[in-house]
């Protein structure tokens, strides 16, 4: 007779759990995963996914193309601007970016002349309503960007503070989707910065090595 209890009961807990496991979000490439919630991702060098956990509720997602698609003669990167989500997530969600993956150089170009990105459910199937938008241009050579810094400054950022001062230049230019013009942030002359760059530098093999030294090119022109 107590077994009979029992069984049931266990049963139920088993299951209440898995039912209020959290959503999570998968990113895999060429999509690279930059901000969660205003907060920076630590990537692992050559590192090929994110898989994170989302508590219910409101979230902001920011991603950045970077594909590479060169040969043994030829170095092809192709980099857009990062791509923004305010959504909301619900327990046991397995969330994915669903698009048109780009199979070559020439569909990667014509793909991030648009970016159409959405938000899916892989459990449901179904797509999540979010608020998405491109980031602004930012103008000059950056050896590292401040993304959350420049949310703020859009008043786009997650939990934006209410006290924040957001220049006109930085509204105008989000509105118009025009570049933003940005002084150099701390990052940029960060020595821990500059030393992780440099680790991931010499860890990387030949190949890699080649395509930042062309991208570093490319954004001096």
């Amino acid at each position: 007779m107590k077994l009979t209890v029992l069984l049931p009961a266990l049963a139920g807990m088993v299951w209440g759990n898995v039912a209020l496991a959290d959503a999570t979000l998968e990113v895999m490439p060429p999509y690279v995963l930059q901000l969660l919630d205003g907060h920076g991702v630590n990537a692992k060098l050559l590192e090929k996914s994110h898989n994170v956990r989302l508590q219910d509720g409101k979230h902001q997602l920011v991603v950045s193309f970077e594909g590479n698609y060169s040969t043994r003669n030829e170095t092809k990167l192709v980099t857009a601007e990062p791509l923004v989500f305010n959504f909301e997530s619900s327990n046991g969600q397995k969330l994915t970016l669903d698009y048109k993956k780009p199979r070559s150089e020439s569909e990667a170009r014509e793909f991030t002349k648009v970016q159409d990105v959405q938000l899916k459910d892989k459990v449901s199937g179904q797509q999540i309503q979010s608020d998405r938008f491109v980031m602004p241009k930012v103008e000059g050579f950056q050896l590292t960007r401040d993304y959350q810094q420049e949310l703020l400054a859009m008043g786009k950022a997650f939990n934006q503070p209410k006290t924040v001062a957001v220049p006109t230049a930085a509204v105008m230019a989000a509105s118009n989707n025009e570049p933003l013009q940005v002084a150099p942030t701390k990052a940029q002359s960060s020595p821990e910065a500059l030393t992780q760059l440099q680790e991931w530098y010499n860890k990387a093999d030949a190949e890699t090595r080649k395509a930042f030294q062309i991208w570093i090119i490319q954004q001096q022109q």
